[in-house]
């Protein structure tokens, strides 16, 4: 007779353990609502192909377990029987999920029913043995490792590694997610330091281990930004790591917050580190904040990329229209979760230029990390966002440093080599140039443009921002984008963050704020 897997038994802990399949570890702890699939972060990521990204869940209803099937493509099976409706799990069932075979085994604090494959610790026992601040500690030691998730350049015949997305994982019991590290984390009110403990220790990881030119994708924590010690936490990187690319991710919701962003926006600029919106398209579209705060790389929202091959043709010419529209802009189009060359293919059809996911390459720790030799492009590629030139990128960061400090310089602002608002209402709407930064103190941008030894037209205006003037500075006038996009990929070997505009769009921003005056 088959025992019911009951969770009403206090020393009854239930498990996965897979029958030597390779796509999974040994032995996996059941707590419910349990997800497995493809994608990184659920309870049970397997890497076969035959899994699905979402492919079932094992959920407790009145104290037993039931096994779901979420509609996945190769099926959920018990006892070699395909599950059509939730259907209720016993000891030694076996459950495969596509190819991958797992039984099910009951295991209790004194050791009855123990499977003879079983490694890991009761957690019971830990839980006895540890306080939440003293498993927090342990986790910020040495539990929370940086994981390492490859970014290409399809926009080219051929992909290009061009970076990685940095990305916080841990090897303890029950914090193994960044879900579970996070909730651990808020309990104890330390969001924001495990946000720059998991962010640092991938930079450094990545200093020892990986190409100095490759991109850096790095992430932060909503804490962070409400604390106000974000700034401070890229200071002391960027000081330690002069010339690594890092690319910082926020969430496309930080287009709800203009006041809170601009100080950050203007902080990036100054350190050489990019910006990257992601989950864009997951909210209300805004174009004007959009080309307003003017972010490097917007990553795609997953549910509009996902399938993207086998989507509708209105979808599919959605996410065409989305990539035009950002690159008009001059911003990087990105793709995240492809898992399929199908997805990859269509993509970049559409336009995307940047990509992630499975079909490149699952995150993984430092020590595992695989480069690829750079291959041979048809068009010239200088995406690195940084490049190894060290000495010039290294005075070109320390001039962009010095907009914020004190202007040290008694000549005459109209002595400066620049052109004014004027010059620039004279020129063809279309046109475009390219936005190098800006600063709230007139002073302060045209000392940068006097430092700049690269020879062309330097223009200085002024704009409204949301919370104060600025003065941005400009350089250069193209008839067309690809020649500007070349300027600016020259710019950015040299340490400057780039951002290709329309002239059009300068004058309104100069008629707005002659209207306003």
């Amino acid at each position: 007779m088959q025992t019911l897997m009951m969770l009403n038994d206090p020393l009854a802990i239930w498990f996965l353990i897979a029958e030597g399949n390779g796509h999974g570890p040994e032995k996996i702890p059941i707590t419910p609502p349990f997800r497995i699939g493809r994608r990184e972060g659920f309870d049970l990521c397997l890497t076969s192909q035959t899994v699905s990204g979402l492919h079932a869940e094992i959920l407790e209803e009145d104290g037993q377990l039931w096994l779901h099937d979420l509609n996945s493509t190769n099926g959920t099976l018990v006892n070699r029987q395909r599950i059509r409706t939730k259907t209720p799990l016993h000891e030694n069932d076996t459950v495969q999920f596509g190819s991958c075979v797992f039984s099910v085994s009951q295991e209790t604090a004194g050791g009855v029913g123990r499977h003879p494959m079983a490694t890991m610790v009761d957690p019971s026992q830990v839980a006895i043995e540890e306080t939440p601040e003293q498993k927090f500690d342990r986790l910020l030691s040495s539990g929370a490792v940086p994981f390492f998730q490859p970014i290409y350049d399809i926009s080219g015949s051929q992909p290009q590694q061009t970076g990685f997305e940095v990305l916080g994982r841990s090897r303890m019991y029950g914090l193994r997610t960044p879900d579970q590290m996070f909730a651990a984390a808020l309990a104890l009110e330390q969001e924001a330091k495990l946000s720059r403990v998991l962010r640092r220790r991938g930079v450094e990881a990545a200093a020892a281990d990986l190409p100095e030119d490759l991109m850096l994708f790095v992430n932060t924590h909503p804490a962070e930004l409400a604390c106000g010690d974000l700034e401070e936490s890229l200071e002391e990187i960027r000081a330690s790591f002069p010339n690594r690319p890092i690319v910082l991710e926020l969430p496309e919701s930080i287009l709800n917050s203009p006041d809170m962003f601009a100080d950050l926006r203007s902080a990036l600029l100054n350190l050489g580190i990019r910006l990257a919106i992601h989950d864009f398209g997951a909210g209300q579209i805004r174009l004007s904040e959009l080309s307003e705060m003017a972010p490097d790389i917007v990553k795609f929202d997953g549910a509009l990329i996902q399938g993207i091959n086998k989507a509708t043709s209105k979808r599919q010419r959605l996410v065409a229209a989305m990539a035009k529209m950002v690159k008009e802009l001059g911003i990087t189009p990105m793709a995240e979760y492809i898992e399929l060359p199908g997805e990859h293919d269509t993509l970049r059809q559409l336009g995307i230029e940047y990509a992630q996911g499975f079909h490149y390459g699952r995150p993984i720790d430092i020590a595992h990390v695989k480069l690829e030799e750079p291959k041979t492009r048809i068009e010239p590629q200088s995406k690195n966002l940084g490049g190894s030139a060290g000495d010039s990128r290294g005075r070109m960061l320390e001039e962009l440093r010095q907009i914020d400090v004190a202007d040290q310089d008694p000549r005459p602002l109209q002595k400066r080599a620049y052109q004014d608002a004027d010059w620039l209402l004279e020129q063809s709407k279309n046109c475009y140039t390219i936005q190098l930064t800006m600063s709230s103190v007139e002073s302060k941008a045209a000392d940068f443009v006097a430092k700049q030894q690269r020879k062309g037209d330097y223009a200085i205006y002024q704009k409204r921002g949301r919370i104060s003037e600025w003065f941005v500075v400009l350089f250069g006038m193209f008839d067309d984008r690809e020649t500007a996009k070349a300027e600016s990929e020259k710019l950015k070997t040299a340490g400057v963050s780039p951002w290709i505009r329309t002239i059009a769009a300068v004058h309104t921003e100069i008629n707005a704020a002659v209207a306003e005056k």
